[in-house]
């Protein structure tokens, strides 16, 4: 991020244009498609600041109105923004007091430095043992004199320094640029003088003996796989701590041929995370993921890999779910996968590969129209609440426009025109179906559950009795997602034997699968090396050294879907959903009127469904009828002042969500015809809907900033960071991965558009005030994403300008605004952002800066060679897969995410 950016000073001058933010360095590109449709506005906020206009005539109103009820929490939010500089302290440790935890943290730090680049592991690892800082505090300071013999190669992380040629050419070098030796021994001299630019320039420096040992010794390292005389793949040897005791070689470059190969070969303890990193990054090489598919399928047919290739497979499915969803030949290539496995009678692999489909299938929405109401569905459906299972999709009519939409065997209908078909009577979703001609129907893969659907509908044809559920089995439950797969390959057949004696006891799909789960509560490789204390400090074993990691209890219930940019299952602090806790806890309030205008607020959760609220709403109101002769009316008030009345369908959901500011939910009589909104009403509901920022809390706009941001950070796939970065075509066109990078645009011109179109110099001081009090609680909620939006809208010219309205700023305020400020200084690549990120009490959920994880896979991916000596550089694409890991666990949440924003 440019310095002038972040540390941009407010001035007295007052430019009539509008700035045009923008970085190369970051990523970053703050733009606006419609920054002139607000021009009057902010023409007509800074004449009143440039003309001194007189606005003391203006009623001033209290609109301050949280002001004695924040200050305790802006006090404990403050408190300290900062964290200690855990790199420099590495740094400044003599190099053979340092641990091997320093070492990964200096090694962390340095991987973004072109001076880094193209180097393998070891090399920076070793370079990273040896280093020593040094510090130069003036500008101006001679570094190195004409002539003067070099003894070290350096490497600038902060500042920049001047060489001036005898022949008065002058070469600016600024941060991740070295100076200094080559990797030998020779005698060399500096040519020029180099002089610092700026105050406080600081760099590392290695000695010459040290940089060239380190540097030779790479060749000694190496060991060489040949194929016909040609080599396919180069691996390096690596220890990952001093100790001796974990060393072996690990891949870094290869054909793309040999690297498929190596999915089902031996892998040494210092590369872990080979399938992982191969199944993200082998769309950077290989054309199509069918390659790998083919190969899979012909080593199945090997019984001595046959376990490797399922283990693989189910990375697969679990990792990257959707490398498989909307593309027929991997669709093809599943199937055949599951027929193999039932043909080698490999059930319990077979079990775990349709949980992990269940469990990463993401929703699906399509829509259908049918001539009339009385046309034919091109589709059967199966199952129902009677049944204890929600509604499945049996079979679709070949050439239907359901095939051509998308609609297949073993789709699950959850929701239905806004209705909810999760916990809904097979016959009343016929019921649905058939009496809409419009359809929009949105559905999702769970083939573990509809293949035990079709088993209970076997038995009860065989049987002859219909089976009958418990009470308490058709529960709500269901509307949760399968959490992620944690089985170990070696246990599964020890599984088969759980099944067959908890199938007596199972009485849903949900309920069978819960008993699974409790009885795979183990992971399918060795425990791996992340730490859990802190999201900055896990490391990958490919890479770095292992660490201890702590036992995680279970997971506690994770509301709504589980998204696959969550660490993948190979990671040991990803654990099991626990089922056992009531998962549709109501968290949310609605006011339900009556024709009367008499109203009442009524608890209900985010399925609760329109029928639901009219049983709590006669209960509420001691209404004596029955529920069947009232139902639920949404009104709501145009601006124009038009009353709009709708009753809303039974099964409609997301009730609270749907509401809008000038809308009511009413009671209403379906055997009457009275008027629940008069015009004297519908006038104070529309007054009642015209909201300003100053009357809203704080706290909440920095919560469901949060939330917002969190929901699309969340939903991005970790392959959407690879198409990216590698400009690939993709299915998705990276969407989520956009809508998370556009967001901090929208945010930033919001909170200028906010201020700017005040016209009131003290009440545009308290928005602005306000604004630094939501960005405290962002940083509160740890959104450094809305936090860094609110700091840019604030330091926009159009607003920093504003020289007196900022003068009416009260000083504690302009304090704590010049320290949200502080940890977005630029210098030394971010480093206090980064510090902050990385320490050891920051746990999920996280919303990072974007533009920082953009520049740092945009330089890593830049930085370093695809391709070295003909061969794929796998070194790169391990340092990239890691990275996207890294920034996937800041997602990686056991709880409802919601509800941590606000019991923070």
């Amino acid at each position: 991020l440019p310095a002038d950016f972040t540390k941009l000073h407010l001035t007295d001058s007052l430019h009539p244009q509008v700035t045009h933010v923008s970085s190369s360095h970051s990523g970053c590109s703050i733009t606006s498609d419609s920054g002139s449709s607000s021009l009057s506005d902010i023409y007509q906020a800074t004449e009143s600041e440039a003309g001194d206009m007189d606005l003391s005539g203006l009623p001033e109103t209290a609109v301050d109105s949280e002001d004695d009820d924040d200050e305790e929490d802006i006090e404990r939010a403050s408190d300290p923004l900062m964290s200690r500089d855990i790199v420099r302290d590495c740094l400044e440790k003599d190099p053979i007091d340092r641990t091997d935890d320093d070492i990964e943290q200096l090694l962390e730090f340095m991987h973004q430095l072109p001076a880094f680049a193209n180097m393998t592991m070891s090399v920076r690892r070793e370079l990273c043992a040896v280093m020593v800082f040094a510090v130069v505090e003036r500008a101006g300071t001679i570094v190195l004199n004409d002539g003067e013999e070099l003894d070290s190669w350096s490497v600038i992380l902060n500042g920049s320094v001047e060489v001036t040629y005898p022949d008065g050419k002058a070469e600016i070098l600024c941060m991740g640029n070295s100076f200094g030796v080559s990797p030998t021994m020779d005698k060399e001299y500096m040519k020029g003088v180099m002089r610092t630019k700026v105050d406080d320039c600081q760099f590392v420096c290695i000695a010459q003996q040290d940089y060239c040992r380190i540097l030779n010794q790479v060749e000694k390292n190496m060991q060489k796989v040949e194929e016909e005389g040609e080599i396919v793949m180069v691996k390096e040897h690596r220890e990952l701590d001093r100790t001796g005791t974990r060393k072996g070689h690990i891949v870094i470059k290869g054909t793309s041929e040999r690297l498929t190969m190596h999915l089902v070969e031996e892998h040494s303890v210092v590369d872990p995370t080979f399938i992982e990193d191969f199944l993200l990054t082998y769309r950077t090489f290989l054309s199509s993921p069918m390659e790998v598919g083919k190969k899979l399928l012909e080593w199945f047919n090997d019984p001595s890999l046959r376990d490797k290739v399922t283990r693989v497979v189910l990375l697969w499915v679990n990792n990257h779910f959707n490398d498989f969803e909307g593309d027929p030949a991997m669709t093809r290539f599943l199937e055949e996968f599951e027929n193999n496995l039932e043909r080698e009678k490999m059930g319990g692999h077979l079990r775990l590969l349709n949980i992990a489909c269940a469990a990463k299938a993401k929703r699906r929405l399509m829509t259908l129209t049918k001539p009339s109401r009385e046309a034919p569905l091109p589709f059967i459906l199966l199952g129902g609440s009677e049944k204890g299972f929600g509604i499945f999709v049996d079979s679709v009519d070949s050439g239907s426009k359901a095939t051509e939409a998308g609609l297949k065997r073993g789709d699950q209908i959850l929701e239905v025109n806004g209705q909810n078909f999760e916990n809904i009577q097979l016959s009343k979703a016929m019921e649905i179906l058939r009496n809409n001609t419009h359809l929009s129907i949105t559905v999702k893969t769970n083939l573990f559950v509809f293949k035990e659907l079709l088993t209970r509908l076997s038995e009860e044809k065989r049987n002859g009795a219909p089976h009958l559920p418990k009470i308490g089995d058709i529960k709500k439950a269901s509307r949760y997602s399968i959490p992620d797969l944690a089985v170990d390959v070696e246990q599964v057949i020890g599984l088969e034997k759980v099944n067959k004696k908890s199938k007596a006891n199972t009485v849903g799909g949900r309920n069978k699968l819960k008993k699974i789960l409790d009885k795979t509560r183990i992971s399918i490789l060795p425990q791996k090396p992340y730490n859990d204390i802190g999201i900055g400090q896990s490391q990958d074993d490919s890479i770095v050294g292992l660490r201890q990691t702590k036992h995680i209890p279970t997971a506690l219930p994770v509301s709504g879907t589980l998204s696959s940019s969550n660490p993948d299952l190979l990671q040991s602090h990803h654990r099991i959903l626990d089922f056992s806790t009531t998962p549709d806890l109501p968290d949310q309030v609605l006011r339900v009127f009556k024709a009367d205008q008499q109203s009442r607020y009524i608890m209900i959760s985010k399925d609760t469904t329109a029928k639901e609220v009219v049983i709590q709403a006669i209960r509420e109101f001691a209404v004596t009828a029955t529920p069947d002769q009232y139902s639920l009316c949404e009104v709501s008030v145009t601006p124009e002042g038009v009353i709009k009345q709708r009753r809303l369908p039974d099964q409609l959901s997301k009730l609270a969500d749907r509401i809008q500011l000038s809308g009511r939910y009413y009671l209403k009589n379906n055997m009457e015809t009275e008027t629940l909104c008069s015009d004297e009403d519908a006038q104070e509901l529309l007054r009642e809907s015209q909201i300003s920022l100053l009357q809203l809390s704080t706290v909440e706009v920095a919560t469901q900033l949060s939330m917002r941001n969190f929901e699309l950070f969340r939903n991005i796939e970790p392959t959407e960071y690879i198409d990216d970065l590698f400009k690939l075509k993709s299915k998705t066109s990276c969407a989520n991965l956009k809508k998370f990078e556009e967001v901090i645009n929208q945010e930033t011109f919001w909170v200028a558009s906010e201020i700017l179109r005040e016209t009131n110099q003290l009440k545009r001081m308290k928005i602005i005030k306000h604004f630094i009090k939501i960005a405290l609680h962002c940083r509160e909620c740890k959104n450094f994403n809305s936090m860094f939006a609110i700091i840019s809208g604030l330091n926009l010219a159009p607003v920093a300008r504003l020289r007196t309205t900022w003068e009416k700023l009260p000083n504690k305020y302009e304090k704590l605004f010049q320290d949200l400020q502080d940890l977005f200084d630029p210098s030394r690549n971010m480093a206090k952002y980064r510090n902050v990120l990385n320490s050891q009490n920051l746990q999920p959920p996280i919303i990072p800066l974007f533009p920082v994880i953009k520049k740092d896979l945009t330089f890593l991916h830049e930085g370093n060679d695809s391709k070295v000596d003909g061969l794929v550089n796998f070194e790169k694409l391990r340092m990239i897969a890691k990275e996207i890991r890294h920034v996937g666990r800041m997602a990686s949440v056991n709880m409802d995410p919601a509800l941590m924003f606000r019991t923070r």
